[in-house]
């Protein structure tokens, strides 16, 4: 006779009970390392990752030995100085956050296991660590499912403004930036071992002569070695389509081994990259999708994103041209014997005599890398004041939003410029392609833009205050500093050779800086706020106040 089944009972499951506490007990743990919010969450990881970084290039194999040469003097070996933490810290984070400022020769402190950990971090923070986290784990669970919270993540990271779309365009986005990195770097290979080139004298020698000149008997090692000039190809190609800047060339002279005569079209493959890391993933998405939906016939409308971002991007861009050529042109005419790039006759040609044609497109190459690349191919002491003041404007600026660009962003000034023109002229909205931008936003921005000012003007006060005192250390005038501390905030890498000279104090400013630049202003001040802050729900009485 088969018996009753007893009633469940009411009484809660040991194993269940046991379960859910070590549900909560994990829970909590991962709160407190990484966060509540996602910008808290963002600025965690990407802190976590940079420590695992200057820790990996601080171990022996990353190092040729235990010394490194400094940027400034590679053949002087009075500038060389024992290897720090500090130092790896500085170069790691300058990796991740895709900037290129160093305080060492690359080529000549790491083995190649070192610039491979060094290249991963300029790939990381180039694509977006958690944009290439959920596409490999979406991957091996072949599955193109997304949850919310996933696409929440990857929009705050490389997303545009709409969420539904986001993980699909950083799909293609990636897809896009990988092969064309497989491309370029080919391109580069092929280039370096069939062109000749030779080293550059050092950019700051200890001689009084500055003006950059070639070694005309020293070639490239790469030249006519594939295997060498595989990976520098690879190298360079994914350094400047992440905006990195860095480089493994033998010497200190970044690119100026290229810069001129046939070795211009080199450059252009550079400018190319550069603009596509620069103008943002949502572009390179809404651009191909306009392409693919063309093809069938479809019309589809441009996002404002698209539109701003583009035109910015340009013509920003051309009015940094118009302004360096001015000044620098302005200059060689009134300083007749102070170097000028109008006036340099000390350029060498391999292939031909194209000199004015070499000075112009030297100049419209070291504007176009302020955007955020940071490479050079002149000492950029040897600029005039205008144009260190016009290259710290581009920098300051940065490249457009969800992108590998850093700085205040394009899109940001737009925003602001717009809404003081229409202040001016008595408009209560800020509109532009026929839509209106939301006072949020519009508010947002006008945060950022002054959030990044001060930042960046104390920053660039307290390097200066350092340096006050320091007998064995020299004193750098206030332009130098700024320049150093813009291209940190923009994530370019430009220098004009003070950053392996300044103190451990201000390395870590400027390490502050790029990080920020990195993880943008927004986020940086969003990462600070509670998930519900106290306060939001009651007000005070409204009273008017005068302002300036």
């Amino acid at each position: 006779m088969p018996t009753k089944k007893e009633p469940k009972s009411n009484e809660p499951n040991i194993k269940d009970f046991a379960k859910n506490k070590r549900h909560t007990i994990h829970s909590r743990i991962f709160r407190i390392i990484f966060g509540k919010t996602i910008a808290q969450r963002m600025f965690r990881i990407y802190l976590i990752l940079i420590l695992l970084g200057a820790s990996l290039l601080y171990c022996p194999f990353s190092l040729t030995d235990g010394k490194y040469i400094v940027y400034l003097d590679p053949m002087n070996e009075k500038f060389s100085r024992a290897y720090t933490f500090w130092d790896a810290l500085f170069i790691a984070c300058s990796g991740f956050s895709d900037t290129g400022l160093t305080p060492a020769v690359i080529s000549k402190t790491f083995t190649v296991v070192g610039q491979v950990i060094l290249l991963f971090l300029i790939q990381l923070g180039g694509i977006g660590v958690i944009s290439i986290f959920f596409l490999i784990w979406n991957f091996f669970k072949k599955t193109n499912d997304v949850s919310l919270k996933q696409m929440v993540m990857v929009q705050s990271e490389r997303g545009n403004e709409k969420l539904g779309n986001s993980f699909k365009m950083v799909k293609k986005a990636v897809g896009f930036i990988l092969i064309s990195e497989l491309i370029f770097g080919l391109i580069y290979s092929v280039w370096m071992y069939a062109v000749p080139a030779y080293e550059q004298a050092s950019f700051i020698s200890g001689s009084d002569d500055l003006r950059p000149t070639h070694d005309t008997t020293t070639l490239l090692h790469c030249y006519h070695n594939y295997g060498q000039c595989l990976w520098i190809g690879i190298f360079t190609s994914i350094s400047a389509i992440n905006n990195a800047g860095f480089d493994i060339f033998q010497g200190t002279s970044s690119l100026a081994s290229y810069r001129n005569d046939w070795n211009t079209i080199f450059q252009l493959f550079i400018v190319i990259e550069i603009v596509i890391g620069g103008i943002g993933y949502p572009v390179i998405f809404d651009v191909m999708e306009k392409r693919k939906n063309a093809k069938k016939g479809i019309k589809t409308r441009t996002s404002l994103f698209t539109k701003v971002a583009l035109s910015s991007y340009f013509i920003i861009a051309i009015i940094g041209l118009i302004l360096a050529f001015g000044f620098e042109g302005i200059d060689a005419k009134l300083n007749t014997d102070e170097y000028s790039i109008f006036t340099d006759s000390n350029i060498y040609h391999e292939f031909g005599k194209a000199e004015g044609w070499n000075k112009t497109f030297c100049i419209f190459f070291n504007v176009m890398t302020t955007r955020s690349a940071g490479f050079s191919t002149l000492d950029h002491n040897l600029l005039c004041a205008g144009a260190k003041w016009t290259n710290c404007l581009l920098m300051f600026i940065g490249g457009s939003p969800s992108s590998t660009a850093g700085g205040i962003r394009t899109t940001t000034l737009v925003i602001v410029a717009v809404a003081i023109f229409n202040k001016i002229i008595g408009k209560n909205r800020v509109s532009m392609y026929k839509r209106t931008i939301p006072t949020t936003k519009v508010k947002d921005s006008l945060i950022v833009f002054c959030a990044s000012i001060i930042l960046v003007t104390l920053v660039t006060l307290l390097i200066t205050y350092t340096q006050y005192g320091q007998d064995d250390l020299p004193q750098f005038q206030l332009l130098s500093v700024f320049y150093e501390a813009t291209s940190a905030f923009g994530t370019v890498g430009l220098s004009v050779g003070i950053t392996s000279q300044i103190t451990p104090l201000g390395q870590i400013l400027l390490i502050i800086l790029m990080f920020v630049g990195q993880l943008g202003v927004s986020s940086t001040l969003l990462s600070w706020t509670r998930r519900n802050p106290k306060g939001n729900a009651s007000s005070y009485p409204v009273e008017d106040i005068r302002i300036g």
